[in-house]
């Protein structure tokens, strides 16, 4: 199967959801936590929506922002720190 890039959020997601303690850590099929990976997590997907707009289809580019705001949500829950609102804004 030829990756898309559908595909490539789908990692970063279930990658981040894993990092907040959301899903089981496939490595040790327990819950763990690493906010520190989870931000990274939010960061790059906000690097490739920064430098992917414009470019990518409406499927694409929605996807891309629900899972965003989803990881950017959950991220808040875990730290009740508003600190990785969307541009800013709730900082």
């Amino acid at each position: 199967m030829k990756p898309t890039f559908l595909h490539i959020i789908q990692v970063y997601q279930l990658e981040g959801m894993v990092a907040l303690g959301k899903m089981l850590n496939p490595g040790t099929n327990t819950i763990t936590k690493n906010m520190d990976h989870a931000r990274y997590v939010v960061d790059a997907l906000e690097i490739l929506s920064e430098k992917t707009k414009g470019n990518l289809s409406s499927e694409e580019a929605s996807f891309l922002e629900n899972t965003l705001t989803t990881m950017r949500l959950n991220y808040v829950q875990e730290t009740g720190s508003p600190s990785i609102a969307p541009s800013g804004d709730l900082a």
